[in-house]
């Protein structure tokens, strides 16, 4: 069964912002509320997140320090009890946590770095920009990749001790790879920022391509667990406990821009299916700018996202009586009114089918976004 906290990201702020500053000092706050409404149970309860984050960069020497506050609320539990969740800062758990904190070194001016440190993988692996609009956690990193692992990847909002390498041989390819603990913080204390190198957690591995062709951007990546995961089917017929090795899978992503005011992107992914819900993913959409007249600021989207239940799942819900559904769909209309520098609303619709595989549902929810940014 799919996890709640594995399968949300935090799109709203962007964690890479320190990398980008020249020497100095930068510091960004970002305060984000929301309330949306479903098609049953009336409206939800506030949800909001708080991101403070500290760069510090210093000739060729980044010091990143990210810290969140999430009241823990939660709209979609009680809606989608299996655990499919609709918003990006949904979290379930009220804590204030260390999100991020790591070193960054450039060499060969700045075509190869080394980043250690709590890392959160979706701020650089498996990320577009054109897709960072939209309030479903599908549109960040894909759910294929997001549903695995003890404790989901190194992702919003608990992180993992990481070590990152990135090269650049040229001004339009990137390559970085990564080596993660394979079970970020501790699952028995989910509101706590820990450090916990357990015995068997294992590690994540994460490698990507990211070339620009063109108007386009590409990025192809691969992710491993070298950790032994429980094949549950194996385990029923057997009648024992059957762990193997091989929990990995891949993504294709792409964005790219169709004129001066709409950008439109893509996703493909898919997760080995002997150990994940979530065999097959797909996304895709189209962003635009400045749509309407004299709102040049303003933002708007539509999106999609397909995910496809892994055979061994449905196999064994038959067996237990309860059969899911072959796979889940989620659309999304969005529009982001810029109203000053430091503040955006965005009324958001979402139409979900068969959330969490759950054969025969159908919800439309919709809400609104509120989101205060300060930086300098």
């Amino acid at each position: 069964m799919r996890c709640a906290l594995a399968i949300t990201l935090a799109m709203h702020v962007s964690p890479a912002f320190a990398q980008e500053s020249k020497d100095g000092v930068a510091l960004e706050l970002a305060y984000t509320a929301e309330v949306f409404t479903g098609s049953s149970k009336g409206s939800g309860p506030m949800v909001d997140n708080l991101d403070i984050i500290l760069g510090l960069t210093k000739d060729d020497t980044k010091l990143h320090v990210y810290g969140l506050y999430n009241n823990g609320r939660d709209f979609s539990a009680p809606r989608f009890p299996s655990g499919y969740v609709a918003s990006n800062i949904e979290t379930g758990v009220k804590a204030a946590r260390l999100y991020e904190a790591w070193v960054e070194q450039e060499f060969a001016g700045g075509k190869v770095s080394v980043l250690a440190g709590l890392y959160d993988l979706n701020s650089e692996f498996d990320a577009l920009e054109a897709s960072s609009l939209f309030i479903n956690p599908a549109h960040g990193i894909g759910t294929d990749f997001s549903q695995t692992g003890a404790n989901g990847p190194s992702i919003f909002p608990s992180t993992s001790l990481a070590v990152r390498v990135q090269a650049k041989p040229n001004d339009t390819l990137t390559l970085r790879a990564a080596i993660f603990d394979g079970v970020p913080g501790d699952p028995a204390q989910p509101k706590r920022t820990a450090i916990k190198l357990g015995k068997g957690d294992g590690a994540l591995l994460a490698f990507e391509a990211d070339k620009t062709l063109g108007n386009w951007r590409l990025i192809a990546g691969h992710w491993r667990y070298t950790a032994r995961f429980e094949d549950e089917l194996a385990s029923v017929l057997a009648g024992v406990p059957i762990e193997r090795r091989g929990n990995q899978g891949f993504y294709l992503r792409g964005e790219g821009k169709l004129n001066d005011k709409l950008s439109t992107f893509f996703r493909f992914g898919g997760a080995n299916g002997r150990f994940n819900e979530v065999r097959g993913f797909v996304s895709g959409g189209v962003s635009g700018k400045g749509l309407i007249a004299g709102r040049s600021e303003d933002e708007t989207g539509l999106a999609f996202s397909w995910a496809g239940a892994a055979p061994r799942a449905r196999t064994l819900q038959v067996q237990r009586g309860d059969p899911i559904a072959r796979n889940e769909w989620s659309f999304e209309v969005t529009y982001a009114m810029k109203l000053t520098e430091w503040l955006t609303i965005q009324p958001d619709v979402q139409y979900l089918i068969n959330p969490a595989f759950e054969r025969g549902r159908k919800s439309l929810i919709g809400g609104v976004r509120a989101e205060i940014f300060w930086g300098f």
